[in-house]
């Protein structure tokens, strides 16, 4: 797998963006505003950095292979924070899509990551009626992560009932079957299909990383974990969960994949997904062209580059004798 090693870097107050081929460490960067800014999606991403104002590093500090993808480890003060920047990832991409080619297809997960959506419901520059919104999961039979962005902020925003596609049916199998032609049958210039894998191309693919590594539907040793058959959603089969999900493939199909992860009992999965080479967990292998993570500063407190940088900071603060 291809990312980021540690960035060594002083305090960052803008986004910090790297774009590389590395091996995996960590890639934390604390930071005290929540303001990403506006991105292209993989179509449009330029094969450059961006600008030396997007960068707050030496040298002498980074060796990089630069290439068309991306990889970033954000952290924030707080989870408020981390919210209001999730907020701004689907409003910046969501410009950037339908102003490229006049459609943003995404999806959502559940859980914390779906109320941390709330803020989309204030958000009036976006032309919602040429969404689509899509599910990383749900209970089958259900509507948990439906009904969650619904009454959070997706019928609030205004996107279109037949742009809301929800799972149905009552068997694994047969409800992941029946999503993944939804996504099939919509215009390719909507929802585009890769070349090389035959997978749809989401615009953005949001996800939330529990404590156990799991994203989605996919659980640490599971057989969705190790899913070859070339599926872009899967039935899972639990004793105590009946649910679809999307396959490691799909999501790293995406033009963009953002994992969220807050609170310290995530610290050391967060650690582990990476910096660890060896780690099998699902999170850690979120391997998308523009591959991103979002985290509060209790979950990235484990990382190394994180620590680092609270050290220095410390040591700033340090009263000269």
């Amino acid at each position: 797998m291809v990312c980021p090693s540690a960035l060594r870097a002083p305090l960052a107050t803008g986004r910090v963006k790297a774009r590389a081929v590395r091996h995996r460490a960590s890639a934390a960067l604390p930071r005290r505003a929540a303001a990403p800014s506006p991105l292209a999606p993989r179509r449009a991403v330029s094969a450059a950095a961006g600008s030396a104002d997007d960068f707050d590093l030496g040298a002498e500090d980074i060796d990089l292979e630069f290439v068309g993808g991306e990889f970033v480890v954000e952290a924030f003060d707080d989870a408020g924070a981390l919210a209001t920047a999730l907020c701004l990832e689907v409003e910046e991409n969501a410009k950037a899509c339908i102003e490229e080619r006049g459609a943003f297809t995404f999806a959502v997960p559940g859980g914390s990551v779906a109320k941390s959506l709330a803020g989309l419901a204030d958000v009036a520059d976006v032309d919602w009626k040429k969404v689509h919104l899509f599910f990383v999961n749900e209970r089958v039979p259900g509507s948990k992560c439906l009904d969650l962005a619904m009454d959070t902020w997706a019928r609030a925003c205004g996107i279109p009932e037949a742009n809301v596609h929800a799972v149905a049916g009552d068997d694994p199998k047969t409800a992941a079957a029946a999503y993944e032609a939804q996504m099939r049958d919509l215009d390719k210039t909507t929802l585009p299909i890769d070349e090389a894998n035959g997978l749809p191309v989401f615009d953005l693919i949001l996800l939330g990383m529990g404590a156990d590594g799991h994203v989605g539907s996919i659980y640490p040793d599971s057989e969705t974990l190790d899913d070859e058959s070339g599926a872009a959603v899967l039935g899972v089969e639990m004793p105590s969960k009946r649910s679809v999900t999307m396959s490691l493939g799909l999501i790293n199909t995406a033009d963009r994949v953002v994992v969220a992860a807050s609170g310290a009992e995530k610290a050391e999965t967060v650690r582990l997904a990476l910096e660890d080479e060896e780690c099998r967990l699902p999170g850690a292998l979120c391997d998308a062209f523009s591959q991103i993570w979002f985290l509060d500063k209790e979950a990235a407190s484990k990382l190394q580059a994180y620590e680092e940088m609270e050290e220095e900071e410390e040591e700033e603060e340090l009263p000269r004798v």
